[in-house]
């Protein structure tokens, strides 16, 4: 089973690597499909080497912080040009606006902006480097022999975490406190995902246990986080010249009831499909201190 684990989650690394590769040059022609993939990806290298430390080769501290480099850049451009789809759509879906133009020139600023930062990576030289320094840290690295027992630990440990933020201000009256809980369960959700998602192969259809409720958890708490932003985003408008104020109080409202909504579906979905304990989902139970690893 150790050469079965340590294979899984060598190739779950290297398809990432390979997306990266692959997608990276499109990112020069403005493809925001690219940028999605490349985002993914790096998510999905990222999940990985954090829920799996000391079982995969661990990059040195320079090059971690170049992939989160990596990651917040592929962020921003991807989220700058969802928050403008979306607003798009928003103001499509309503004919009377006091200031129409004024709302498609900041939409269309903001869409163009995230045009040029996926153009920036696609030309520059440096996130090149960056996936061709992990590829080269981790084919040099002396990956530790793994376990099956050793996965679902670190599996068991993630879900842990997403309980405690879950468990914690996500309920809070105070909706900063609430919104950044929640922000932070859904990064958790989603490590906890992708790192399942990558040793399918030693775990077969249990994990699936674990994937699919958190595919839907990720995807409400991923409303909830848009509506929140495209709620500032609009905040900032405010003092745009020519943008009527009313038009931005619309708008607002919209977010807002957007977020309610989503927050009222996560925690129903949280209820009646909540995402297992590995320690259950995979028949797995930790050894007790003084006892050998179960197997």
């Amino acid at each position: 089973m150790g050469k079965k684990a340590q294979k899984a989650l060598e190739g779950y690394v290297a398809a990432q690597l390979n997306e990266l590769d692959n997608a990276l040059p499109l990112l020069a022609s403005t493809d925001h499909e690219a940028v999605h993939r490349c985002r993914l990806a790096i998510r999905r290298l990222r999940s990985v080497l954090a829920c799996y430390r000391g079982l995969v080769t661990k990059l040195p501290k320079p090059l971690r912080k170049d992939v989160r480099w990596l990651a917040t850049s592929l962020g921003e451009a991807r989220d700058a040009h969802v928050l403008a789809q979306r607003m798009r759509l928003s103001i499509d879906a309503q004919e009377s606006w006091e200031s129409p133009e004024a709302l498609y020139s900041s939409v269309g600023m903001l869409d163009s902006a995230a045009g040029r930062a996926a153009a920036r990576l696609g030309r520059g030289k440096r996130s090149r480097r960056v996936v061709h320094s992990v590829r080269a840290s981790v084919a040099s690295g002396q990956a530790p022999k793994v376990r099956k027992t050793a996965l679902a630990s670190r599996l068991q440990e993630q879900w842990d975490c997403m309980r405690e933020n879950l468990a914690g201000d996500s309920a809070s009256a105070d909706p900063a406190a609430r919104n950044t809980a929640l922000h932070e369960a859904r990064k958790d959700i989603k490590r906890l995902r992708y790192a399942a998602e990558a040793v399918t192969e030693v775990f077969g259809p249990d994990a699936a246990a674990i994937i699919q409720p958190a595919i839907t958890l990720q995807r409400l708490l991923g409303e909830q986080h848009d509506a929140v932003v495209a709620g500032e985003w609009l905040a900032s408008l405010e003092d745009e010249p020519g943008v009527d104020a009313r038009d931005v109080q619309v708008l607002v409202d919209v977010e807002l009831r957007r977020k309610i909504h989503a927050e009222e579906e996560f925690s129903l979905a949280a209820f009646e499909y909540p995402v297992p304990a590995p320690r259950r989902a995979l028949n797995f139970h930790a050894a007790s201190p003084g006892t050998g690893p179960v197997t």
